[in-house]
C-alpha cells in the first residue's frame, strides 16, 4: 500500500482536523496521503492511484465516494462521523487501530451490488447515474401522489398511485426502502427490491427481484415526478418519461476488519430500540 486517499465531509467541525491528523500519521508510516472533501470525490486526481480510501462522515459520505471509486475497484474504509453509520467500519476513537490492521493486510473485502438508472424522454436520454442505495421515482416536494407504471423485463408488473417507487439494492434495503416498509436484505445478496412509498389503492407489497432483471418505470398521467439517485435529485420527469433500472457492472468495495457477521450486530445496534432503564 502506497497511497491513501482521505475524503471528509466538511459539515462536521471535527472532520477536517481529523483528516489532517490521519494524513500526518500515515506519512509517519511511510505512506502518501491526499485529502479532499467528499463532494470533490469524483474529480479528485488521486482517486485512480489510491490503494485505499478513508471516509470521514456518515453513510451519505460513503455513498458519494463509493459511486466515484467503483470504476477503479478501490476499497473504502469508513470512519463514522454521522448519525447511523450502517456502512462505516469504525467510530472516530478507533481509527488508528483499524488503519493499523488495514495497513498490515488484516482485513477482508466486502463487495456490494450497485444499480444503474437511465431516464429518457421521447427516446432521448435525460440522465444516467449509478447508485449504491437506491433509485427513486417520486413526487419530490409536491403534495400529490404520482402515477407510475412498472414493468419487469418488458412484462407488466403493476400501476401505482403513490408518493413514489423505490428501486433498491440490498445495501439500500436498510435505507429509504426500509422506512417505506421493505424487507431487510443481507449486503452480500444480489437482488433488486421494489418498494412503493405510501401507495393509495395500489399494490402495497414490496417485490424482490433477481439481479439480472431490467425495471422500467413510466410516469403516467400529467403529474410531474422527480428521479432521485442515492437521495440526490437528478431529473424532473413529465408524463411519458421513463426510467430504466438494472444492475451496474460496478460494485462498491469495502475494507472490513470486523467479523464477517458484523451486519447483524450492526442491525441490532442501529435499529432495535434499547430499554436503557433495564440495562439491556
Amino acid at each position: 500500500m502506497k497511497l491513501v486517499g482521505i475524503f471528509y465531509n466538511p459539515r462536521p467541525e471535527r472532520a477536517l482536523p481529523l483528516a489532517g491528523v490521519i494524513a500526518l500519521w500515515l506519512k509517519q508510516q511511510g505512506l502518501e496521503a491526499e485529502i479532499a472533501t467528499t463532494y470533490q470525490a469524483a474529480e479528485s486526481p488521486f482517486l485512480r492511484e489510491a490503494d485505499l480510501l478513508v471516509t470521514l462522515g456518515g453513510d451519505g459520505s460513503i455513498l458519494r465516494v463509493a459511486r466515484a471509486a467503483a470504476p477503479y475497484a478501490t476499497p473504502i474504509l469508513g470512519i463514522n462521523l454521522g448519525r447511523v453509520g450502517f456502512l462505516t467500519e469504525a467510530e472516530p476513537d478507533m481509527w488508528k487501530d483499524v488503519l493499523l490492521r488495514a495497513l498490515a493486510g488484516d482485513y477482508w473485502i466486502e463487495e456490494r451490488m450497485m444499480i444503474k438508472a437511465a431516464a429518457s424522454r421521447d427516446g432521448q436520454e435525460l440522465v444516467q447515474a449509478t447508485a449504491l442505495n437506491d433509485v427513486v421515482v417520486g413526487r419530490g416536494e409536491r403534495a400529490r401522489v404520482v402515477y407510475l407504471r412498472a414493468e419487469v423485463d418488458g412484462g407488466y408488473l403493476a400501476s401505482y398511485a403513490a408518493d413514489g417507487l423505490v428501486v433498491a439494492t440490498p445495501t439500500g434495503s436498510t435505507a429509504y426502502a426500509l422506512a417505506a416498509g421493505g424487507p431487510i436484505l443481507p449486503p452480500e445478496l444480489r437482488n433488486i427490491v421494489l418498494v412503493p412509498v405510501a401507495p393509495h389503492l395500489s399494490m402495497e407489497r414490496p417485490v424482490v427481484l433477481s439481479e439480472g432483471v431490467i425495471v422500467r418505470i413510466v410516469v403516467a398521467g400529467v403529474r410531474r415526478a422527480v428521479l432521485a439517485v442515492d437521495g440526490e435529485v437528478k431529473a424532473e420527469l413529465v408524463g411519458g418519461d421513463e426510467v430504466m433500472v438494472g444492475a451496474s457492472p460496478y460494485a462498491a468495495r469495502f475494507a472490513r476488519v470486523q467479523e464477517q457477521t458484523y451486519f447483524y450486530k450492526t442491525l441490532v445496534e442501529r435499529l432495535v430500540p434499547r430499554d436503557h432503564t433495564s440495562g439491556l
